[in-house]
Parts: C-alpha cells; structure tokens; sequence
C-alpha cells in the first residue's frame, strides 16, 4: 500500500529526481503516514473507551470512535503537513512570500496584454528551473523568525493537549482490571453504608444495560480512581504519550532527509511556480481589460448609455 498518500503526498513532483533519491523519500514519507495512522487508531480506541463507559453501547461508541480519530488525523495530518515548509532556510523564505520570487522574475510595470498562453507557460517553468539552480537549502542569516517561533509552540500545545486527553484512555484500558476492583469495593462499602443513590446510579447499570470493560456510569469516577491509583506513574504515562505523540513533528523539522529533502524542495518550487503563472495570467487579463476599457471615451461610454436607456 502506499501508506505516503495518506498524507497527501504528490509523488508525481519527483518525477524528475534520481530514483534512489525518490525511493528514500517515498520510505520516509510512508513511515510518516504509518506514524499518524498509529496515533488515529490510539484515538479511536480511546474515545471507544470513553463513549462505552457513559453510554454502555457499541455501535454508539464504534461511530463515535471513528469519528473522533478521524478528526484526530486528519489535525495530525494538517499539523505536520503544514509544517513541510522549508522554514528557516532560503527555501522556506520563498515560500512564506511568493511576491519575492514574482518579482524576482519580472517587474511589477511589465505589459503582458500579448502574452500568450505558451509564453507565460514556458516563462514560469523557466522561472521554475532558475530557482531550483539556487542553493535553497542554505540556512537563513536570521534564522527562525518569531512567527515560526509561535507557531511551533501552537503545534507542539494542539499536540501535548491530544496526547493527554486520549492517554487517559489508553490508560484506564491498561488498568482496567484493578480499577474495577476497587468499584467492587467502592459497591460493598456503599452498600453497607446505605448509600443507595450511589450503588443504583453510579456503580450498577441500568435496567436493560450491561457494564462493557469499566464497572462504572462516571467517567470522572473513573478518571478520579486512576489518578488517585497510578499518583506520579500516572505522570510518566503521560510524558511517555506525549513523546509519542510529538515524535512525527519532531523527525519533520529534525531529520534532513524530510525537513531538506527533495519532496519538500520540488512542493514548494511547485506552489511559488504555480503562484507565478496565476499572477501573470490575472496580470494579462487585467491588462486586457484596461486596455479595452480606455477605447472607449468617456463621451462614448455616455452615448452608448444613453441609446440603450432610450
């Protein structure tokens, strides 16, 4: 399968590379893929969890499941993704601002009324190549500016806050059996107590409903007994979550073979390439429609009018 499209991948723009270049690119994109399918499918059984113990219903929790890790890699997807941009480089500097490569190219001022379709087609993909000629994989003087500064912490906050919330399910998943002992215990101490309301509502199910996996109606219940068992284990859980959660952006912007590899060379060419043709057809269109404007005077324009209301 090729896990790479997941990602949305175009692996028609390595085309023109060396094969043994494209095969790495395509392995180290597809492990990526596998990475973010990985971390959906730990969503998905979380929010299971979660659904089962508040509704007590499979079908209810299998959609909701789906639903949810889908929505979670398809964030994942949009994070990571949008992170490919070469930032920090001469690469990344084109594409945060595509007029630098327009008007690197051609002036501001320039007529292109005449321009044929062949012309403005041969004249991006020259552009195009010029700008591959270029050394983009330099490092930038400047370094990180503070927008890819804030950025990344954004990314990296989306990403911690995830990990925790479907850690916990994972979690309870984990410790299942011991955390039902302790409602079982929870049920008899009650019980002796004469706490009904809490032995009925809480710790039995109701009439018609079977408990699935967790003994409990409330999820706070639950989260309460696993914080209280696991104390400062449950801490490094966490971390160990969010670790891997962070890892697929961490090998985006730390391994070379992605954060400067081909693919990301020959996207963004691609984009400032397709901006350039964009601009000069608006351009000539714009051009066009001046020029047939002002071939009518003002006096003319006014008579026309004035015909046709007539």
């Amino acid at each position: 399968m090729s896990w790479q499209l997941q990602l949305g991948i175009d692996i028609d723009l390595l085309k023109k590379s060396d094969p043994v270049v494209r095969d790495r690119q395509i392995w180290m994109l597809s492990l990526l893929s596998v990475m973010l399918i990985v971390i959906g499918l730990i969503c998905t059984a979380s929010t299971i969890l979660y659904v089962l113990i508040v509704f007590h219903n499979w079908p209810i929790a299998i959609c909701a499941g789906v639903f949810i890790g889908l929505v979670a890699f398809n964030l994942y997807r949009l994070l990571v993704m949008t992170a490919m941009d070469g930032s920090g480089t001469v690469l990344g500097d084109y594409m945060s601002d595509h007029e630098k490569h327009i008007f690197e190219q051609i002036d501001h001022n320039a007529d292109l009324s005449n321009w044929p379709e062949e012309r403005i087609l041969e004249f991006s993909a020259r552009a195009k190549q010029q700008l591959r000629e270029k050394p983009l994989m330099d490092k930038l003087k400047s370094g990180m500016n503070a927008s890819s500064v804030l950025t990344m912490t954004i990314r990296v906050l989306m990403l911690s806050v995830m990990a925790l919330i479907f850690a916990t399910g994972i979690e309870i998943y984990i410790f299942k059996d011991q955390i039902n002992s302790v409602m079982s215990h929870l049920k008899e101490a009650y019980q002796e107590t004469g706490d009904i309301w809490m032995v009925n509502n809480i710790l039995s199910p109701e009439e018609g409903d079977d408990f699935y996996i967790i003994q409990s109606n409330s999820l706070l219940l639950v989260l309460e007994v696993l914080s209280e068992g696991l104390g400062y284990w449950k801490l490094l859980l966490d971390i160990l979550f969010m670790i891997l959660f962070l890892i697929p952006l961490a090998i985006v912007f730390r391994s070379k073979e992605i954060s400067k590899g081909e693919y990301i060379k020959e996207w963004v060419l691609s984009s400032v390439t397709i901006s350039l043709y964009h601009y000069l057809s608006s351009r000539k269109y714009c051009q066009q429609l001046i020029a047939s404007f002002k071939q009518n005077t003002p006096g003319r324009f006014y008579q026309e009018t004035s015909v046709k209301e007539s």
